[in-house]
């Protein structure tokens, strides 16, 4: 297939759809909810983001799917090894660049994280070429992702997904940086019982204890 040519996204496999809902499942019953900023492109695109969190992946999937965005994951090959079953459930071995390259020309989101391991929830990590090789060669908009999951002014983590516009492939590692720096920024300025200004809700989660007791007290009390 030539570079830059495209193909129709093919239908999601039943069994990668049922993985979806399960996922969603799970933030949703473990977190209090995932917040987001900023948009996806319309077509295939790399969503670039930082590894801070178990989390992360599971919240990539649950809001490309409450966005109807077909979407892949790009995976350490040895860590696929471990989990061959993913391989039929749109996660790709980065030992198959031409696989990756592929599903970006089928207009699929392709979820990266270019530190190429789990690191502690501070300062970006130096990062792995991969995801900008990928846009270039596609090509396809690069997209810096800043995320944090964090515990706040509630009984249940919250997650925060930070969307930047598509940067040029050289600047990626600057342009998450400053995006992550910011996001944590505001974290540290916000009302922690308030949502961050700017985001909105993507995928609803569980309510704190508090706040379940507050509603049924409404409810009493119109009665």
């Amino acid at each position: 297939m030539a570079a830059g040519s495209r193909t129709a996204p093919q239908r999601t496999p039943l069994p990668a759809r049922a993985l979806g809902l399960g996922f969603e499942q799970l933030v949703r019953r473990g977190l209090r909810g995932v917040w987001l900023r900023g948009q996806l492109p319309p077509g295939g695109c790399v969503w670039a983001a930082n590894h801070h969190s178990w989390w992360d992946g599971f919240l990539a999937a649950a809001v490309l799917r409450r966005q109807q965005r077909p979407a892949a994951l790009l995976m350490d090959g040895a860590n696929l090894s471990d989990y061959r079953f993913f391989a039929g459930l749109g996660v790709i071995s980065t030992d198959r660049p031409r696989q990756a390259l592929q599903s970006l020309r089928q207009g699929r989101v392709l979820v990266i994280y270019p530190e190429a391991e789990l690191r502690p929830a501070g300062r970006l990590g130096e990062l792995a070429p991969g995801a900008a090789w990928l846009a270039r060669r596609a090509p396809a908009p690069l997209l810096p992702v800043a995320v944090r999951v964090v515990a706040r002014g509630h009984q249940y983590a919250e997650a925060l997904i930070d969307i930047g516009d598509p940067c040029p492939p050289e600047e990626l590692p600057s342009e998450l940086a400053g995006r992550l720096a910011g996001l944590d920024a505001a974290l540290a300025e916000a009302d922690p019982r308030e949502p961050l200004p700017g985001f909105s809700a993507a995928v609803a989660g569980r309510r704190s204890w508090d706040e379940r007791i507050d509603r049924w007290s409404a409810v009493i009390g119109r009665r």
